[in-house]
């Protein structure tokens, strides 16, 4: 099914259901406690790089048995100095991509002085089949995997991620008190085109269906979107909106959820959006950026629509990198040789996002 006949799917299918009906809530998710590695860094260190290579060794042998031995590139990765850090970051990728898109990302927090390291989220990375059955809440609890196996390599926590990775990022930010930041790449919060119908992609019969893409077959993204993938971030989407309904009576805007949304986070917070982007808003961006309570950067690609650069309620500040029309999931590599794209602005944004890290995660020397 292309792209217009799903639209009209969905349509159709709004004048039969409520939308409420077609994606239920997120269930609870306790954070496990943080290992404790205050006494016994080197042995905490050594631990983790085991763990994190049996956790890798494992996501390699779904690959194959479920996958092929051409989707290998999917596989998870790590940026490891010799010992503890300070900061240890966590990167999730998006939405039908895999762990290969937080490459160059990791490269760059792993030069200003992070271990990093990066998970392959259930249903990717394997066959497209796989995203049939996949839930919001595996993909929840593989970021608890991450920041585990994160904790062990450096002392503070920050999590980044591109779209449905940034999502679960604001996610963990809002459950958990030892995240100290955030690297937002296209963060989903809300949908450009279909957001008003979206949620009905978990409707019987519309979560198999699937929608070919444009771009070539390769290893590292499907080709193919299944609507139960929209639907479950759509449910995770939800979710964080719900931690931002303001209190008080009457019906409440899109808006008024993020801003609520982002007046409740309180780390320093770096947001990367193109206003090209026919995936995301960058409008929702722009407001969830404005009210976070903290330090926030955000650096743009393209041109506003409204012409006039937009300013920040909260006095952060934005950056444009280029006018150039670079598409969603163009900003997080500097190439994609699997595709065939290129960000030929990544080592200007590169340089902010560096800025970024040292003012508020130096290194120690």
């Amino acid at each position: 099914m292309n792209a217009r006949r799903l639209h009209r799917a969905l349509v159709h299918a709004c004048a039969a259901l409520a939308l409420a009906g077609c994606a239920g809530p997120l269930a609870e998710l306790a954070a496990p406690p943080a290992p404790s590695c205050a006494a016994v860094p080197d042995a905490c260190f050594a631990a983790g790089r085991a763990q994190f290579e049996d956790y890798r060794r494992a996501k390699i042998e779904t690959i194959r048995a479920r996958g092929d031995r051409d989707r290998l590139p999917s596989a998870p990765v790590a940026r490891l100095h010799a010992g503890r850090t300070a900061y240890a970051a966590l990167l999730v990728h998006g939405l039908n991509d895999s762990a290969y898109y937080m490459a160059d990302l990791a490269d760059l927090l792993y030069a200003h002085g992070f271990n990093v390291v990066t998970v392959l989220l259930p249903g990717h990375g394997t066959r497209t089949a796989d995203m049939l059955d996949v839930t919001a809440e595996q993909w929840r609890a593989e970021v608890e995997t991450g920041l585990a196996l994160a904790a062990m390599f450096g002392d503070e926590l920050v999590v980044g991620g591109m779209s449905l990775g940034a999502a679960l990022g604001i996610d963990a930010a809002l459950r958990r008190p030892d995240i100290h930041g955030l690297v937002l790449f296209v963060p989903a919060l809300e949908l450009r085109h279909y957001d008003a119908v979206a949620g009905l992609s978990c409707a019987p019969g519309l979560r198999e269906e699937a929608v070919v893409t444009a771009i070539p077959e390769n290893p590292v993204k499907y080709k193919v979107r299944v609507g139960n993938g929209v639907c479950q971030l759509r449910r995770l989407m939800a979710h964080n909106l719900a931690h931002g309904e303001p209190r008080r009576d009457g019906a409440v805007t899109t808006e008024e959820k993020v801003r609520a949304l982002g007046a409740q986070l309180r780390v320093p917070t770096f947001v990367a959006l193109t206003y090209a982007d026919e995936r995301v808003s960058p409008q929702a961006e722009l407001a969830f950026a404005g009210s976070i309570a903290a330090p926030v950067v955000v650096v743009t690609a393209g041109v506003p629509e409204a012409g006039d650069p937009p300013q920040l309620a909260n006095g952060g500040r934005i950056l444009p990198i280029t006018t150039d029309a670079l598409p969603h999931s163009y900003l997080v590599r500097r190439s994609n040789p699997y595709n065939g794209e290129a960000n030929p602005h990544f080592d200007a944004l590169a340089r902010t996002l560096g800025g970024f890290l040292d003012a508020h995660f130096p290194a120690r020397r």
